[in-house]
């Protein structure tokens, strides 16, 4: 609730390799005041097609054919696109360090604003698809990239701001929902003050695959989850190993557990209904009996009494 949008990076890894940076499918960044209430209508990033630069080059001489953009050094042609100059950059093997010194990816917008907004939060709403192996998922300020195969997370995001990592875990769940399922981490919330230092929020989850069947024959496939935490306090490093953040780890179990849902049968529901109201008729025939029996004690003493 401290953190605004425009600052947080999602992403998943796992153990096979895969890599899912700045992930914007099926997953939404809501603009939230400081008590989580939206701000703006709620709206999926829009993911813009990278653009070649044959197609670039096109389009350019189509506009302007004297437009002969920079390459800042990493090509002596021309770079007409700021994706182009990426690609001037990838085949020299140097790393773009910040588009705000090009001028192409300013103009095209692609430069992304890494002040803190102040009083503005951000709520994450969505669903990510990961294999069944182990990884994690971690949403951090900044945002990640890929150069050569390997992963690069830009910490321009930790200069100059004042960064509070508190967070509310609404739901989190693996899978689809099914009856009496519970979520550990649902409702979780950790509020930090502003001296509080940086560092890992990190939640180990153990998920257990479970198959719900339903009564009426249908079979829902879920999982379930167990989880421990642990903080580890430290400040951003230029080599990554220590980036704060919430990261949820997890990991699958090798145990499979499976919920059938069954329904007692008509004439057991028959037999239970006659033996709770025989039950009934018996405990009142014996307090009935006792009361008359009682009564009648009491009266042959009260004549004893009156005979003597």
């Amino acid at each position: 609730p401290k953190i605004s949008c425009n600052l947080l990076g999602i992403d998943a890894l796992d153990m096979t390799g895969n890599a899912q940076l700045e992930i914007s499918h099926d997953l939404y960044k809501i603009r939230t005041d400081q008590s989580g209430e939206p701000i703006v209508d709620q709206q999926k990033d829009k993911v813009v097609p990278k653009t070649s630069m044959r197609e670039s080059k096109d389009k350019e001489l189509e506009g302007d054919e004297m437009y002969c953009g920079s390459c800042y050094g990493a090509s002596s042609g021309c770079c007409n696109s700021c994706d182009e100059v990426k690609e001037a950059y990838e085949a020299r093997g140097w790393m773009v360090i910040d588009l705000k010194e090009i001028e192409q990816c300013v103009k095209e917008g692609a430069v992304v604003d890494n002040e803190l907004v102040a009083g503005e939060g951000c709520l994450v709403k969505g669903k990510v698809d990961v294999p069944k192996v182990a990884g994690n998922l971690h949403i951090s300020p900044g945002h990640s990239f890929d150069f050569h195969g390997e992963q690069f997370h830009d910490n321009s995001a930790f200069d100059g701001n004042s960064l509070n990592l508190s967070h509310r875990i609404n739901r989190l769940s693996y899978g689809d929902s099914f009856p009496g399922q519970k979520n550990p981490l649902d409702e979780t919330d950790k509020t930090l003050t502003d001296d509080e230092p940086l560092g890992m929020h990190e939640y180990f989850v153990k998920i257990v695959p479970t198959t719900y069947k339903k009564a009426s024959g249908e079979a829902i496939s879920s999982n379930q989850y167990s989880v421990t935490e642990y903080f580890r306090p430290g400040e951003a490093t230029p080599s990554g190993t220590l980036l704060p953040g919430v990261y949820f780890f997890y990991d699958m179990s090798p145990i499979k557990v499976e919920v059938t849902e069954t329904r007692k049968p008509f004439l057991g529901f028959i037999v239970q209904l006659c033996a709770i109201i025989g039950g009934i008729f018996t405990v009142m025939g014996m307090i009935d009996a006792s009361v008359y029996h009682g009564g009648k004690v009491i009266r042959k003493k009260l004549q004893l009494g009156k005979a003597d």
